[in-house]
């Protein structure tokens, strides 16, 4: 018995060493890992909205993650970028999507930090080609089995669906986002 209380003793030290250990890896890391995803939507807007100097943050629209509103380097509107979260095949997909004043899709990015999307096949969502079929459109945005002119990854029309869908979601919630010089 009084072994089995000792070897219980010891495993409750290890676990609460490496319980505190973990803690504290959190607390000095939590600041940068905060800070890289920052520099990381800041890059991602800049992509999308290539137009835009500077960014500016909007109240986002229902079912937006986020919205901001890009500035040239003259200070005058150049558009809109906002962030939406969907559901793909394996899992949530932040998509980043830019559209100028006149609601035209400036660019898509697809990603975020719990992307999950098959290797090889979903996660072609984020290949350049992909992305950039959505640059000039105006909503409706679909794919091309939905009788659209998006060409779906072969393979992950699940994936590609979903993204389709959330890019023109998101334009037209954007689209409804009135810039500080209109009306």
């Amino acid at each position: 018995m009084r072994k089995i209380m000792t070897l219980g003793l010891k495993l409750f030290l290890i676990a609460a060493v490496a319980g505190l250990a973990l803690g504290l890896t959190n607390m000095v890391t939590a600041g940068a890992i905060e800070e890289q995803q920052i520099k990381a939507a800041e890059a991602a807007r800049k992509a999308v909205l290539p137009a835009a100097e500077t960014f500016t943050e909007a109240t986002a629209p229902e079912g937006m993650k986020d919205a901001y509103v890009g500035y040239d380097a003259s200070g005058a509107p150049a558009g809109k970028t906002g962030t939406i979260v969907t559901k793909g095949y394996g899992g949530e997909i932040e998509i980043t999507v830019g559209i100028d004043n006149n609601g035209t899709v400036t660019g898509v990015s697809v990603g975020g930090s719990s992307f999950a999307e098959t290797a090889g096949l979903g996660a072609r969502a984020k290949e350049p080609w992909f992305m950039e079929q959505f640059i000039g459109k105006v909503s409706p945005i679909a794919i091309a089995k939905d009788g659209g002119e998006i060409d779906a990854i072969t393979s992950a029309t699940i994936t590609s669906r979903a993204v389709t869908k959330a890019v023109d979601k998101a334009v037209l919630a954007l689209g409804s986002l009135t810039l500080p010089t209109e009306g």
